[in-house]
């Protein structure tokens, strides 16, 4: 079964592990907060949660499986950020054209706002990257 974490035990390897495959090369600041899963002491992903200016929070997510994607698990996400930390805003970015985060943001209700020339880098090479973003008002999950 998998397990939602948010112990300090999982900071650094959630962190680790999602700046990597969410392809984040810029240095996140030192506050960041997260949300992991796990099964069998083996992590599955997690999403990272960084540059909060007290609106807007930027979202990143990797996963080694689909399974963590629940829809329990999508209102943990979206209640810690539009009502524990009163965010009006969440920002993400994925691949454009990468089909499979694209489908899960639009699925999840982000709004592709435009893309990004050459903001992400990816095995050494900068392509372009997709802009989401979401409302507290547009969230039905909270």
């Amino acid at each position: 079964m998998i397990e939602v974490v948010t112990s300090e035990k999982w900071k650094k390897p959630i962190g680790d592990y999602v700046k990597k495959n969410a392809h984040i090369h810029h240095e996140v600041n030192d506050w960041y907060s997260y949300l992991g899963f796990v099964e069998n002491d083996e992590l599955l992903g997690g999403f990272l949660f960084s540059d909060w200016d007290g609106y807007n929070i930027w979202i990143h997510l990797a996963l080694k499986t689909p399974r963590c994607c629940t829809r329990r698990n999508v209102q943990y996400v979206f209640n810690y950020c539009f009502n524990q930390i009163k965010c009006g805003r969440i920002t993400a970015m994925c691949i454009n054209g990468y089909e499979r985060n694209e489908k899960l943001l639009k699925g999840t209700g982000f709004v592709k706002e435009g893309i990004i020339r050459k903001a992400m880098k990816v095995d050494g090479k900068f392509i372009d990257g997709a802009l989401y973003g979401m409302l507290k008002e547009e969230c039905i999950w909270v």
